[in-house]
């Protein structure tokens, strides 16, 4: 099978992380494996792992860029791809319009974000043409479904983590500015407004007053870090929170935290606190978009209310002071961390494109 991933985002962020590890389980599983998105990427810089792989740069000046998609077509002519999979949202338009100019190939459109398309005469014109939407949580199936989407034209695969990387020893405290003794909360998310920080903020004066020897540091960087800034300011409470800003070395300092908090008010999978479960730290999350799927509430973790600083607080307390709870926690994470291996989201993705490659040769 030949299969082409269309990522033209200019970061890398868990979608990227994902396809690439999607890319890297297909090559080593035999099939060949092509990348397009915009050059000088990370997505398109990156070998995935898997050395020597066929890249196809275009600008993608836009969803509608037909230059880009007439590029994209050559390619899927040329190396004769028989998927092309797009992993954002401007990739979905751009591989159907590839697909039709080449006239070959079935498009697979990875949905990673909880929110519901716009319902305009495009989108459900654009949402239309995909032959199979892979939904990474059941929230966002869900979503789907209401918009409009055939149950025979989605699949919930969910995204995995790759437990490997956590193998690793804790970075010394000493490092991020934390005394040795002190419980030590972490947050990994960008600095944007669906992770919404500043709830975590807010809750974080009501955490100090029962704990306030408590330290919380935040991983990411984003166009908020000012706001969230004056945030810290206004709250007194620069004394016991740090940010980090964009780490390398996010395994390192997992492994140095007691527990994990996430305060999104929209979160398609929440990967972030997956990964924070593979070090083995009890997980405080809102219940947004997928997190349910991540955090089973009360074995796996804490779930509360979106935009609730006062029961995040008290989640996060319950963990700091319930060693019992800590511990049954701890106990099904192994299991839950299983249930969402890399490997099963290269099977499930390869699942869905053996079917449309089925339903293909059926119709010849």
């Amino acid at each position: 099978m030949n299969a082409l991933h269309i990522n033209e985002q200019r970061g890398w962020r868990g979608g990227e992380q994902q396809a690439g590890y999607l890319i890297r389980g297909l090559a080593q599983r035999g099939h060949n494996v092509l990348i397009a998105g915009r050059p000088g990427t990370p997505f398109i810089q990156s070998d995935h792992g898997i050395g020597p792989i066929t890249k196809i740069t275009a600008p993608f000046l836009s969803e509608f860029d037909v230059y880009t998609a007439a590029v994209i077509a050559r390619a899927v002519r040329r190396h004769n791809v028989d998927i092309i999979h797009a992993h954002t949202s401007h990739a979905h338009t751009i591989a159907c319009i590839a697909r039709a100019i080449a006239r070959r190939g079935k498009v697979v459109v990875s949905r990673r974000v909880d929110f519901p398309p716009r319902n305009t005469p495009f989108n459900r014109f654009k949402y239309s043409l995909p032959d199979s939407f892979v939904a990474v949580s059941t929230c966002i199936a869900r979503v789907m479904r209401e918009f409009g989407i055939q149950e025979a034209r989605l699949d919930v695969v969910h995204s995995g983590t790759d437990a490997s990387r956590f193998n690793v020893d804790p970075i010394p405290r000493a490092q991020l500015g934390v005394p040795d003794g002190a419980p030590l909360l972490g947050c990994v998310a960008a600095l944007v407004g669906h992770k919404d920080h500043a709830t975590l903020l807010d809750a974080m004066p009501l955490i100090l007053r029962r704990i306030p020897e408590l330290r919380l540091i935040l991983i990411g960087e984003g166009p908020l870090r000012t706001r969230i800034e004056a945030q810290i300011n206004t709250l007194n409470i620069g004394h016991a929170v740090s940010l980090l800003g964009h780490r390398s070395d996010v395994p390192r300092i997992l492994k140095a935290l007691d527990a994990f908090v996430l305060s999104s008010k929209e979160e398609g999978f929440g990967g972030a606190a997956l990964e924070a479960m593979a070090c083995g730290l009890p997980v405080v999350s809102t219940a947004a978009g997928g997190m349910s799927d991540t955090v089973v509430h009360e074995k796996t973790g804490l779930l509360v209310p979106i935009r609730d600083p006062q029961a995040l607080a008290q989640a996060v307390l319950r963990v700091f002071t319930e060693p019992g709870l800590v511990q049954q926690l701890r106990a099904n994470l192994p299991e839950q961390v299983e249930r969402f291996s890399i490997d099963r989201m290269i099977e499930g993705n390869l699942a869905v494109y053996a079917r449309l490659l089925d339903q293909e040769t059926k119709t010849r």
